[in-house]
């Protein structure tokens, strides 16, 4: 396979980019590589246009699959491995240095199991950051149960920091502006273990937002890709997400204390039909049965971090799952972060694990209380329980400063 450098010095320069992380993809890597080149080619013929997928030393075929794929015509594409940590951020690291090195204004990044994605997403992600925005995020029609790190957590706490509606703030698939890239290169937050693994997203999000720079959303539709169950299959991804936003928050904290209330972002769309997500079964009954356990393991921890009040929510909902109100979750929410943020790191990761508990309980609270109702009504849900996070940000700010 062509290396970097010889990638490099053989077409120079590139107009707009779009990267592919990819780690033992290869059912889904030629796809996402066809689709991505057909929009390229599509939508951009009067722009240069490359590929990179920035792969993790997959086990499997993928590189030698992505590397046989057709594309159209003066289309390139480099299929290369990433040096570093392990993970997600790393892979994106690379190709926002290839993004510098070929001189591209647009990048855009795209995940690499995805079975949905289809060439207008290419324009869509894109064609925002050419008429001046600094920041593309992906909105998408997901399944009720779908995104539980995102509708708990990264979203409501995202909105009530910087007053931005961002949905999907760890979506996957986003449009950066070269001065987002060129931010992103410098930022601290590559010195934290977070971001180079599955935190990548949320501090390219939170990156954007403390900057100010003009934020839009990509309606993409609906969003199917490999589903991961709560219960069984997101306490690493957990980890490093909410590890990567408190830092991010707690970087930024000079920006978003004094903003108030939240507005929503423009929408960009295109020509994609809105077709149902794909259902799935999220087995609640073990996320309550892992939140009770949990609960007594980290008694300790959660003592420490919330006050007498809150520590008996959590406790009731042990006893009679009693669902954690969204108000009080926000309250939970804002003390694991300040707690964490003041914290010695040898406490860090046992206040990231406490939380997670936590999550479980209002993850378990949520489905069982969606099982019968649409997506469109669940997600009616989810967009108060932001709302309510927005509200209960004068709670944050009086006990940002406590820190006891």
């Amino acid at each position: 396979m062509e290396t970097v450098k010889e990638f490099v010095e053989r077409i120079r320069r590139a107009d707009i980019l779009v990267g592919i992380p990819s780690y033992n993809n290869e059912s889904t890597i030629q796809n996402v590589v066809s689709q991505v080149g057909e929009g390229l080619a599509i939508y951009f013929p009067d722009r240069r246009g490359a590929i990179i997928v920035s792969d993790g030393n997959s086990l499997d075929s993928t590189r030698d699959t992505a590397a046989s794929t057709p594309l159209p015509k003066d289309v390139e594409l480099l299929v290369t491995t990433y040096e570093g940590t392990a993970g997600k951020g790393s892979a994106i690291k690379l190709v926002f240095e290839l993004a510098r090195r070929l001189g591209s204004q647009e990048v855009a990044m795209v995940d690499s199991d995805l079975r949905s994605i289809i060439p207008e997403w290419v324009h869509l992600l894109v064609k925002p950051l050419i008429k001046g925005f600094g920041f593309v995020a992906p909105r998408y029609l997901r399944y009720k149960h779908d995104g539980t790190i995102t509708n708990q957590i990264a979203y409501p706490m995202t909105t009530a920091l910087y007053g931005v509606g961002v949905r999907q703030p760890i979506g996957g698939d986003f449009g950066l502006s070269r001065t987002l890239v060129d931010l992103m290169l410098e930022s601290p937050l590559w010195a934290t273990p977070y971001t180079p693994r599955f935190g990548i997203d949320i501090s390219i999000t939170h990156t954007a937002l403390a900057n100010k720079l003009p934020v839009a959303e990509a309606l993409l539709g609906a969003k199917v890709h490999d589903v991961k169950d709560p219960t069984r299959h997101l306490a690493p991804m957990f980890r490093q997400v909410v590890g990567a936003l408190f830092n991010a928050m707690s970087l930024y904290a000079y920006v978003w204390k004094p903003i108030k209330g939240f507005r929503e972002t423009k929408v960009f769309k295109g020509q994609i039909e809105p077709t149902p997500p794909e259902p799935f079964k999220v087995d609640y009954q073990a996320a309550f049965a892992a939140y009770t356990k949990g609960v007594r393991d980290h008694a300790s921890t959660i003592a420490r971090v919330l006050p007498d009040e809150l520590v008996e929510t959590a406790i009731k909902c042990t006893k009679d799952q009693t669902p954690i109100s969204a108000r009080d979750w926000a309250k939970i929410s804002f003390h694991f972060a300040k707690s964490w943020i003041s914290s010695a790191e040898n406490q860090k990761e046992d206040i990231i694990e406490a939380y997670r508990i936590l999550w479980m309980g209002r993850v378990a609270n949520h489905v069982r209380d969606t099982l019968n109702l649409s997506d469109e009504e669940a997600e009616s849900i989810t967009r108060r329980d932001a709302e309510t996070f927005v509200d209960q940000k004068d709670y944050l700010l009086s006990i940002w400063e406590d820190r006891r």
